[in-house]
């Protein structure tokens, strides 16, 4: 039995279902308004006092999903269970998007109804300790904006549809990705990620479709595409604003066919991936500007998740400090640093232009560099400074050709230490600059052998598990050619 009365709004048009399920409920301790059609339902939510929705999907005045609609436009936040006998992949992805927080397919039992019913209605009601942060995989938070990503991200995972993620770089869109593939029904499928931005448009094209023996100079075997790579699981395009337009007509198709066809071959073959798409432009003016194919766009924006900046979730940038903070110390075989509540002030008062990822970045090097006990506003202020910076005045297409890479690193740095002016950067230059280098280099060589980590440990010189370990520690986004790299 619930802990208290529930009162549950009941919109159902057949009118022995509705004093089944009005009975049904009543017998479970529920309270329940039956009403017939979506102006009665409006009406009496209008009046407020219900703790939850239990709603049709088609009427014969409307539909559940007017219902949600017009629930979202006045704040009303309540959960709603959708029953249908008709339900698409539309009309799941339209609910979810709108506030449904779960679906009942008809026919039922009504020991499955009054289950969902119950098992929502008291997560509704479970207390959160004040502070306490809630961990969804890496997606850490206290506020309200990031308990409404935590939610949506297992309403996403539930729908089999493409899915766009949008924000700003650093922001965890690729975090969120593999939460989907997480708790999706694919979670024991591959997860195939790509940067579209970092190949060129012959490379790229050929790495996600594949290709035949011969279909060009160096192909000296058949390969198969990341499609076909990603079969029951998710290819993850990440920069997807960064695609050729002539790709973008071949990943539409893909995507609408579900079929795709190797570079030199005639035969196209069936695909099961579900993809999932990221980019930190505004995907929709691109389109609008013809910089993007339209028709793509919406075929990849069936569902939508924007990650905030770091700057619209300031009440998480505690929590989020002590947790890489904990998580860095661990990994040197350290006590935790606590951070005094000054420093914590200082880091509130910092834009972050690199948002979640600057701040991880940033916590390593104290983690590394610092000592003491208790991280101080000083130290703080001073690495943020570091931070900020103006960026040596410096193209590596103006240096010469013939340097060296430490002649290089000497020219660019020197321009580094002159955009201080009379002052010096703050002490600990030597670590900071090694960690520094670390994932951009790690990055670059992850790029050029394609996601080959057995030819990028070579080229870098260092065992494979030492690049394995360093991948995960920096956090890089790993081009992956093929899941048996």
């Amino acid at each position: 039995m619930p802990t208290r009365t529930h009162h549950i709004l009941l919109l159902e048009d057949e009118q022995g279902l509705r004093e089944v399920l009005d009975l049904t409920l009543a017998q479970q301790g529920f309270r329940c308004t039956a009403v017939a059609g979506l102006k009665e339902a409006r009406a009496a939510l209008e009046t407020g006092g219900y703790d939850g929705v239990l709603s049709d999907l088609r009427l014969k005045d409307g539909s559940g999903i007017e219902l949600l609609t017009w629930m979202k436009e006045r704040g009303l936040a309540l959960p709603v269970v959708i029953m249908t006998a008709y339900a698409t992949t539309e009309t799941t992805v339209q609910a979810l998007n709108l506030g449904a927080v779960d679906f009942i397919t008809k026919p039922f039992r009504n020991e499955d109804l009054i289950a969902t019913l119950k098992g929502l209605l008291a997560e509704a009601e479970a207390p959160t300790a004040e502070g306490e942060p809630e961990l969804v995989g890496e997606l850490v938070g206290v506020g309200q904006t990031m308990r409404k990503i935590q939610a949506l991200v297992g309403k996403v995972a539930r729908a089999d549809s493409t899915v766009l993620l949008t924000g700003e770089s650093g922001t965890g869109k690729e975090v969120v990705a593999r939460l989907i593939h997480r708790y999706s029904d694919r979670g024991n499928g591959p997860f195939i990620a790509v940067n579209c931005g970092a190949l060129p448009e012959n490379l790229l094209e050929s790495e996600l479709f594949g290709f035949e023996k011969g279909a060009f100079t160096g192909a000296t075997a058949t390969k198969r595409g990341l499609f076909e790579e990603a079969e029951g699981g998710i290819l993850f395009l990440d920069e997807i604003g960064e695609m050729p337009l002539p790709l973008q007509v071949k990943l539409l198709r893909a995507l609408q066919e579900r079929k795709v066809r190797r570079l030199g071959s005639a035969e196209e073959r069936p695909v099961d991936a579900r993809v999932i798409t990221a980019t930190n432009k505004q995907l929709r003016e691109r389109a609008e500007q013809g910089a993007f194919r339209e028709d793509l766009y919406y075929r990849l924006n069936i569902l939508h998740i924007e990650l905030p900046s770091l700057r619209e979730r300031s009440e998480d940038l505690g929590v989020l400090a002590d947790h890489f903070i904990r998580r860095a110390c661990e990994r040197l075989g350290k006590a935790p640093m606590p951070l005094h509540p000054d420093a914590l002030a200082a880091l509130q008062a910092y834009r972050w232009p690199g948002n979640v990822r600057e701040l991880e970045n940033l916590v390593r090097r104290l983690a590394a560099l610092y000592p003491q006990e208790e991280l101080s506003q000083e130290v703080i202020e001073a690495e943020l400074r570091t931070a900020g910076a103006p960026a040596p005045a410096v193209a590596l297409d103006s240096l010469p050709a013939d340097l060296s890479i430490g002649q290089a690193v000497e020219h660019f740095l020197q321009r580094y230490f002159a955009s201080f002016g009379a002052e010096l950067p703050p002490p600990g230059l030597y670590q900071r600059i090694l960690a520094e280098v670390e994932y951009p280099l790690v990055l670059a060589s992850m790029t050029a052998t394609r996601g080959n980590q057995i030819r990028a440990a070579e080229l870098l010189g260092v065992n494979r598990n030492t690049l394995r370990k360093k991948i995960r520690e920096l956090g890089v986004n790993v081009y992956r050619a093929s899941k048996h790299n």
